[in-house]
């Protein structure tokens, strides 16, 4: 995830746009606010994408697919797909609390 913030903070947390690899600002520099809905505070400041960013992460995707992925054996995708759901987990309090904050609700439901 982009440069999260922790939890503890009260500061919106910042979260950019993953294209080709890299977290990056909108093409446009848009940017758009996120409200926790239970107090109305700012929860979370995200880059707005626009057509131009679709554009680089559609052609970015399909560089990816018709270079290495497409020739790759099932056996190592299997493995970086295993490898993303370890991160996943690694990150699971994280996302859990995002998750939650951004639905208003406590994190027990």
């Amino acid at each position: 995830m982009s440069s999260a913030q922790p939890a503890e903070s009260n500061t919106p947390r910042k979260y950019q746009l993953f294209i080709d690899g890299q977290w990056v600002d909108a093409e446009s520099g848009k940017t758009f606010t996120t409200p926790n809905p239970s107090t109305g505070e700012p929860l979370a400041e995200v880059a707005e994408a626009d057509a131009a960013d679709i554009d680089k992460a559609v052609a970015a995707a399909r560089r990816a697919f018709e270079g290495k992925w497409s020739s790759m054996s099932a056996r190592d995708r299997g493995r970086l797909l295993y490898k993303l759901s370890q991160l996943i987990e690694q990150h699971a309090k994280e996302l859990a609390e995002l998750e939650t904050l951004d639905n208003g609700k406590p994190i027990k439901e």
